[in-house]
């Protein structure tokens, strides 16, 4: 296996480094990453963890609604310019959570890093690598989601040094300033004169140009779509609600901060070796078939936080989630260009991404408030467990039991 992956390394190391990097680079909007300033943030400016929940609802919300009109235009213009705008984009929003000084400065700044890390940088990643490789999908696919976890093993660690150091506010500042000096033009140089990369797919003659909502006309018509749309909110919306408010659920089951920070070692592991996984099995058995399986680590993961208190659990804990994660990130990106083809890839994908993200957005504002009023770690879990059992049926009946486009 690893044998294919070098193959391919060497073959199109430009484009596969360009999307790696856009990948390791949502970091800064990243729930993995802002969990890391809640207690900053709620020591500076006063806020709870339903407060925050609340303002991180609002805010993601708003920047699903807003991925459709930014993320079609990867169909439509060259990829550096768009590449350029996103991360242009990033830097600002770092900035502006830096100056955040109240709720309403503090909401933008969620929503823009929501927007621009989360929504385009992954989306610029993942459309610009999807829509280039056709036979070897599935690996291009997963080598450049190998940024996910290279972002969630490095970042953290990074992001609670500098904040030790010299303040919550500096360091997304330096992270801004890290984003426009230096990530920027090193990705531009790593596509330098790949036009066959850059250029939209060519319409066929006649074709009216994307626009922001095709992805909802052509997707939403298929009833593949609705059954399988559970599982793909499932996911990340779980992800998020107890990854965001991890560090009030380990005190409330006797873990220490330092035990949960290395937890996220755990993630970051299982993470990449499912990504790696996701990709062989794409490109063997098809992203539809493997689709309805990538919740399943999950779910066990879930059951174990819900049943068990063990410092261990923290570990298999995030771990089964990392590779629920990796093997999503894979299979769902090759999903939508199996199904629906290439030509208004970004169209579609940044449609399904707002779908997803709003979904992410109800997690924390779910979760907060049980936590607020004391609600038991077990009962939140299995929640979660039986939401994700459900999903995955769902999953499956649209598989066995849609008619899948043509």
């Amino acid at each position: 296996m690893l044998k294919m992956y070098t193959s391919l390394l060497r073959d199109e190391r430009g484009p596969l480094a360009f999307g790696a990097a856009c990948t390791f680079l949502s970091a800064p909007g990243q729930t993995f990453f802002i969990s890391l300033f809640i207690g900053a943030l709620s020591d500076s400016l006063g806020f709870t963890a339903g407060d925050l929940g609340s303002l991180y609802l609002g805010a993601t919300l708003g920047s699903a609604a807003l991925l459709p009109y930014f993320g079609h235009w990867i169909d439509r213009i060259d990829l550096r310019r768009y590449a350029a705008s996103v991360m242009i984009g990033l830097a600002v929003s770092c900035a502006v959570m830096a100056s955040a000084a109240g709720p309403v400065s503090l909401f933008i700044a969620f929503l823009m890093l929501r927007l621009s890390g989360q929504g385009l940088m992954s989306h610029t990643g993942m459309t610009s690598v999807g829509r280039y490789f056709v036979s070897r999908r599935g690996r291009a696919l997963s080598l450049v989601v190998m940024g996910f976890p290279l972002s969630e093993a490095v970042m953290p660690a990074l992001a609670v040094i500098l904040i030790g150091a010299i303040g919550w506010r500096a360091t997304y500042l330096a992270v801004g300033a890290g984003v426009l000096l230096i990530a920027l033009p090193l990705l531009l140089w790593l596509i330098a004169g790949r036009q066959a990369f850059t250029q939209p797919t060519a319409r066929e003659e006649g074709a009216r140009r994307p626009s922001a909502w095709d992805g909802a006309r052509i997707v939403g018509r298929t009833a593949y779509f609705w059954l399988v749309l559970p599982l793909l909110i499932y996911m990340p919306l779980t992800a998020t609600a107890l990854i965001f408010y991890i560090q009030p659920i380990g005190e409330a089951k006797g873990w220490s901060p330092t035990l949960i920070a290395s937890a996220f070692t755990s993630y970051a592991l299982f993470h990449a070796l499912a990504i790696l996984l996701g990709g062989g099995l794409v490109d063997r058995f098809t992203a539809r078939n493997v689709l309805a399986a990538t919740g399943l680590p999950m779910v066990t993961g879930i059951v174990l936080l819900g049943l068990i208190d063990a410092p261990l659990t923290a570990f298999a804990f995030m771990g089964l989630m990392g590779a629920s994660t990796g093997l999503a990130h894979t299979v769902i990106s090759a999903m939508w260009a199996e199904v629906y083809g290439v030509e208004r890839l970004g169209t579609i994908r940044s449609f399904s991404v707002m779908l997803v993200v709003a979904g992410t957005a109800v997690g924390p504002a779910l979760v907060g408030p049980m936590i607020d009023a004391g609600w038991p770690i077990a009962l939140i879990a299995g929640l979660f467990a039986v939401f994700g059992t459900v999903a995955t049926v769902l999953a499956l009946a649209g598989r066995f039991r849609a008619r899948l486009p043509a």
